[in-house]
């Protein structure tokens, strides 16, 4: 596409935030965007669904800081806050952890030339999101990977289910075995800028991994996004599934860290 690191970077951040602003623009939560933060206020507890997307502070960082956790303290929620390569002021995260907040995740920002890309064949496991039976599964798969209590299950399929068909521009994935059992998910984004594709929430089950399976729903979202006319896919991986984007194609870019109120899963 010809542009330099700097907006490549930006792309990432924008298609992060244009897809995670999704979770406050449910109609049961707030999408808020005060004093240069942008922040999720979502009534599911439990993580991710609380989130401050983007910080780019000019005035008294401190003091907006403190106001957003005490917002979500009063609401009594799990809650994250992410700083990506262009947050304002530099020092973001030492000054989150001054409030509070530990490092829980330290993500990298991919990138990968579509025009450039040699798809792997396709696997007969992995289909398009489909019916409800499908937007079911998928929410369960979910719920699984982020260790959603009982309580909030029922938000997290109705989030899942109201930002489906028209309502946003996306693709949901699974991968599913010939007894019927869902292995794995993912999410195709194109909410971000034009041309520009993104990769969300892929997981596979523990005991199905090692078979294929997440590269085989990366090849069907990164067709699907030449499909629709993308020249660039973009992601930000966890630190175990680097070395998969790598083998499809993705090059690291920059680093995302994740601070937050508790660990992102139990086993972390």
């Amino acid at each position: 596409m010809g542009e330099g690191a700097g907006d490549l970077i930006e792309q990432i951040e924008d298609a992060f935030v244009a897809q995670w602003s999704h979770f406050g623009r449910w109609p049961p939560a707030q999408l808020r965007d005060e004093d240069g933060v942008l922040w999720t206020e979502n009534p599911i507890t439990h993580l991710p669904y609380n989130a401050v997307l983007r910080t780019r502070v000019t005035g008294d960082a401190d003091a907006v800081i403190a106001r957003v956790i005490e917002r979500y303290r009063e609401r009594d929620v799990a809650f994250m806050w992410l700083e990506h390569p262009t947050a304002r002021p530099d020092d973001l995260g030492l000054r989150l952890r001054a409030h509070g907040l530990e490092p829980v995740e330290f993500a990298t920002g991919m990138s990968l030339e579509l025009d450039e890309w040699e798809p792997r064949p396709a696997s007969p496991l992995v289909r398009e999101v489909r019916d409800d039976d499908d937007l079911r599964a998928y929410a369960g798969l979910i719920m699984r990977y982020w260790e959603v209590p009982p309580d909030d299950r029922p938000l997290v399929e109705d989030l899942n289910r109201y930002w489906s068909g028209g309502r946003t521009r996306g693709h949901r994935f699974i991968a599913v075995a010939e007894d019927g059992t869902t292995l794995g998910k993912g999410y195709l984004s194109l909410a971000g800028r034009p041309g520009v594709a993104a990769i969300f929430g892929m997981s596979v089950l523990p005991e199905a991994r090692g078979r294929g399976i997440g590269a085989a729903l990366t090849t069907a979202m990164l067709s699907r996004a030449r499909e629709a006319g993308c020249g660039r896919a973009v992601l930000h991986s966890s630190e175990g599934a680097v070395s998969l984007y790598r083998r499809a194609g993705f090059v690291e870019r920059c680093p995302l860290t994740v601070y937050a109120t508790t660990p992102l899963w139990s086993d972390k």
